[in-house]
């Protein structure tokens, strides 16, 4: 898991799908499943780090998933960088401000 994460991406942002998806004007299937994939010692994580924040900050307790390929998991362990064993993540706001999702 990441152990930040930006706000922004491209013209959505993680605290507006979250809003629209508490709401209802954005339906979880709307969104692309988010990919997981599971350790050596059976810890489930993900390769979707936006959208699942988004989900959790919408209170939601189920989440569109699908198993990540072995290829798709190498070629992101870049995003492995979990202080925090995945309990939380730092969501960056912009112009410094950041707020702790656990």
């Amino acid at each position: 898991m990441q152990s930040s994460i930006k706000n922004q991406t491209g013209e959505y942002t993680v605290l507006g799908n979250a809003e629209a998806l508490l709401n209802g004007t954005l339906k979880p299937s709307a969104l692309p499943p988010i990919k997981i994939w599971k350790d050596n010692l059976g810890k489930i994580w993900t390769l979707d780090h936006r959208r699942l924040a988004a989900f959790k900050l919408a209170g939601l307790d189920s989440v569109p998933f699908k198993w990540a390929s072995p290829n798709e998991v190498a070629n992101q362990m870049w995003k492995m960088t979990t202080k925090t064993d995945g309990k939380s993540i730092i969501l960056k706001l912009g112009d410094g401000i950041k707020k702790v999702l656990e």
